[in-house]
């Protein structure tokens, strides 16, 4: 069984709990995970959300986001001699790239200097000086918002689209009708349909290559539709902040745009080209309740139910 850890859980993981307690609490899982044939696996998106909290000014935040990559790191590491070893889940535009175009990975350096910066602030191998970390941890931050802003810019288009080219994200505030037609088109699935479009297009544009639309084309719309549908739920929550006209998601910092490392996550959990046992492990309730809605119940597990598995 594979399983990939959210941010939060991690957060929960250590809450409170001094160094020795942190590394005892990792051992217990590593054997657990020895015995039981489990591996877990580093994702991407939670150790970049960790890291970003590493120049917080709450001492609280930073010292247990520490604790929280501390416990990633281990769990998802293993050493040899000469080499350190990490199996990791990319973000979402690697899994778009990999499910569409079956190519391999263009920005896999960039995961590997995520991977290192992980492993020097933990202190598993030197650092580069406080002021080169300092700014790897800024680009880290500045990325998480590039991913936010790539989607939130996209809901900008829309509006400008229907708008005259005016983005009004309170658009449809006063527009009963319409509001009502937007939300029928959630209900039906027609815009999650346009947004499972976009991914493709996303995923040719990132590759440097143009979509054919042709039968062939709906269908991988369709199959991406079925193995994706819990996160198409969730991009459907934030569309609903469109609907609702929410205006403060315009601006990028805004904690909606959270979803998005969600939906990030959520790729990297559910592409498994292999069908191996894999489980996203979430509080998230939302999450959960986007794949019970799809079917996808075996493939989430919940905190308590981890500490379970784990023997915790």
């Amino acid at each position: 069984m594979d399983l990939i850890l959210d941010t939060n859980i991690y957060r929960n993981l250590v809450r409170n709990l001094a160094d020795d307690e942190v590394i005892h609490l990792s051992r217990k899982i590593k054997q657990k995970c020895k015995q039981d044939n489990i591996r877990l696996l580093f994702p991407i998106n939670s150790a970049m959300e960790l890291i970003s909290h590493f120049d917080d000014a709450s001492d609280v935040d930073r010292i247990e986001c520490k604790s929280a990559l501390r416990l990633l790191v281990d769990l998802s590491t293993t050493y040899s001699s000469t080499h350190i070893h990490v199996d990791f889940i990319p973000p979402l535009n690697a899994i778009l790239e990999r499910f569409f175009i079956g190519v391999g990975d263009k920005n896999a350096r960039m995961y590997a200097k995520v991977i290192n910066l992980a492993q020097m602030l933990v202190g598993n191998i030197e650092d580069l000086g406080q002021a080169e970390m300092t700014r790897h941890v800024q680009t880290v931050r500045g990325q998480i918002e590039f991913e936010k802003r790539e989607i939130r810019d996209n809901y900008e288009g829309y509006l400008k689209s229907i708008n005259n080219g005016d983005a009004d994200w309170k658009y449809y505030k006063d527009k009963k009708e319409l509001r009502s037609d937007y939300f029928k088109s959630l209900r039906i699935g027609r815009l999650s349909f346009l947004v499972a479009q976009g991914f493709i297009d996303r995923a040719h544009s990132i590759a440097g290559k143009s979509p054919v639309k042709n039968e062939e084309y709906y269908n991988t719309v369709i199959e991406f539709m079925k193995k994706f549908c819990p996160a198409l739920i969730m991009n459907e929550r934030l569309l609903e902040n469109v609907g609702n006209s929410v205006e403060a998601i315009k601006d990028v910092a805004d904690r909606r745009w959270n979803t998005v490392i969600d939906i990030s996550i959520i790729f990297g959990a559910l592409y498994n080209p292999t069908n191996l046992d894999k489980r996203l492990v979430t509080e998230e309730k939302n999450i959960h309740a986007a794949f019970n809605e799809c079917g996808f119940q075996d493939k989430i597990l919940d905190l308590a139910q981890f500490k379970v598995l784990m023997g915790l």
